[in-house]
Formats: C-alpha cells, structure tokens, sequence
C-alpha cells in the first residue's frame, strides 16, 4: 500500500502505514433536526443536514442552503430581522434537504442489493427515478417562497 503515496511526507506515510483496511469506512445517518437555527445561530449544509454520499447532492444542497439564506439575510433591513430570516430558510428548506439525507440513506441500501433485491431491472428501474426531485428542483419558486415566508413575519 505505501508504495502507492510515493512523494508523499514521511508522517503521511506513517499515519497511513497504520490502516489496516483502506477499502472500509463508516457511514452515519444523522438523526432529522427539529430545526436549523436558534436565536441567531443558523446551520446549513452538513452541519444541519449530513447525509451519506449514495446521492451526490449533499455539497449541492449547502450551496443550494447558501443561496436561498444569503438572499434572505440581504433583504433584511435590521439586526432583529435575523431570526425571521432564519426561520423562513429553515421552513423552506429543511423538508428538502431532510428528505436527501433519507433518501440517500435509501439508495445505499439500494446499491447494496438491500432495497430491491439483486435483480438488475428492478434496482435499474429505482435509479432511474429516484434523483429526479433533486436535479429539477425550481429554485426561483423556493426562494420567492421563502421569501413570502420573511414578508409575513415581518406584518406579525
């Protein structure tokens, strides 16, 4: 195994001299948070939502959690906005960003012949469809949504 970081820093090499299995890692599933935010602390990609990779979305939805926060915060006008801001993010995008870290918990099970058997037109058939609401999703209808969401608390 060593021969294969050639180059590589002897503490690197070290380190890695000590894996007994390179081919083997642990996978959790994070229990679904209650919410994102609290008072003025608000979470977004996996540190609210990790997920296993069996979808390849998970740095995808931080960058999807970035875009709709950062355009809420910037139509705030004051400070004690924030939390209103927060929750409208959370409201809109915690369903979404749940149902990958479910559904990628799924899909692995999926690949590991658990879900759907080891008959190939029937695990085929499931991977033909279930990536689909992740790559068309309609951002535009999500962020005016959320930002619904802020105008209304901002009347309460």
């Amino acid at each position: 195994m060593l021969k294969d970081f050639e180059g590589w820093g002897d503490s690197v090499k070290s380190i890695l001299s000590l894996m007994k299995t390179t081919d083997i890692w642990a996978l959790f599933k994070h229990p679904p948070c209650e919410t994102y935010f609290k008072g003025r602390a608000c979470l977004l990609g996996d540190a609210a939502h990790a997920s296993t990779p069996h979808m390849g979305a998970g740095a995808g939805m931080a960058i999807e959690d970035a875009y709709i926060l950062g355009n809420l915060l910037g139509e705030i006008q004051h400070a004690n906005e924030i939390e209103n801001a927060f929750r409208a993010y959370d409201l809109v995008r915690r369903p979404r960003t749940q149902r990958l870290v479910e559904g990628s918990s799924q899909q692995g099970r999926l690949y590991d012949l658990e879900l759907a058997g080891d008959d190939p037109v029937q695990v085929a058939k499931e991977l033909a469809t279930r990536t689909r609401w992740v790559w068309e999703h309609d951002f535009t209808r999500e962020l005016n949504e959320a930002k619904k969401l802020l105008s209304l608390q901002a009347r309460l």
